[in-house]
């Protein structure tokens, strides 16, 4: 009888296995069908080298993801997508995680070249966003190696799915996410790692002069343009120090109280009193290691 049941468990677990793997497969081919009609739309020639769904982490992976046009192309070496367990559902997702992994970049654009003295990049990207609650929580991190990384991290408050939903499905304006939504963080990192010396040298060119002056030029714009102390401290200085010594600098916005996006908008297209605004969303700027 041991036996028996022994022997039931173990078919039952196999089955199980069995199951999981067939349904993996399944999922497989239909990703891969609907991924590549999708590539198939897009103004490129495509193509990649492996395509892989993962059920349990519910995550895809694409290998070798190039795209060739007449302006643009360049080749993903691993695309990493973490899907939230509802995606095969025609809906915005209420999570996801994308992440690029050695990705290479070329733009035709001459003015680009002649900017940044390159029309090649070499990058790795990460991002994601997730809603807890009335909460929606925001990352985006980008590395151009040989000229800098830049960060972005931002928490709005009030601001469900649902209401986020709804816009993205064209149901409503993006009036009801400016006025629910509340900022209650923000942050902006640039790390420099060339980028700073390359506009140095560009507008030395177009000015005629050297990369030194350019520089006493930027520290005296912002001696003029800070003079309030308050302003000086809390953006002022910290520029001055960038721009001493480029390797790293931060911008944080931590009001006091959350501040509604819309009261944001307003501020962006009015007059307001600068130094007050400031206080009242917590603006700052610093140097990072």
């Amino acid at each position: 009888m041991k036996k028996r049941v022994a022997l039931a468990v173990v078919l039952f677990v196999v089955a199980l296995i069995s199951a999981y793997f067939a349904l993996e497969a399944y999922a497989n081919v239909k990703l891969k069908e609907k991924f590549d009609r999708r590539l198939a739309k897009l103004p490129y020639a495509t193509s990649y080298s492996r395509f892989h769904y993962s059920l349990g982490p519910n995550d895809l992976e694409i290998d070798g993801l190039t795209l060739k046009g007449e302006f643009l192309s360049g080749r993903l070496q691993k695309l990493i997508v973490d899907l939230p367990f509802g995606f095969r559902e025609k809906k915005f997702p209420p999570y996801l995680k994308v992440v690029v992994e050695n990705g290479n970049l070329r733009l035709n654009f001459p003015l680009l070249d002649e900017l940044l003295g390159r029309s090649e990049f070499n990058f790795d990207l990460a991002g994601w966003y997730d809603f807890d609650g009335n909460r929606l929580d925001t990352f985006f991190f980008l590395k151009l190696k040989k000229l800098g990384s830049f960060s972005f991290k931002m928490d709005v408050d009030n601001l469900n799915y649902s209401t986020v939903e709804w816009f993205f499905e064209g149901r409503t304006t993006v009036n009801p996410i400016l006025r629910r939504g509340e900022l209650s963080h923000l942050e902006v990192v640039f790390k420099n790692d060339g980028l700073y010396d390359t506009f140095l040298r560009y507008a030395a060119k177009q000015e005629g002069t050297t990369p030194a002056d350019i520089k006493k030029e930027l520290l005296s714009m912002v001696r003029q343009s800070f003079q309030d102390e308050t302003l000086y401290k809390r953006i002022g200085k910290p520029l001055e120090e960038f721009i001493n010594n480029p390797t790293c600098l931060k911008v944080e916005l931590n009001p006091s109280r959350p501040v509604s996006l819309q009261e944001l908008k307003g501020l962006v297209t009015s007059k307001p009193d600068v130094k007050k605004v400031v206080e009242e969303i917590g603006l700052k700027f610093s140097v990072c290691g």
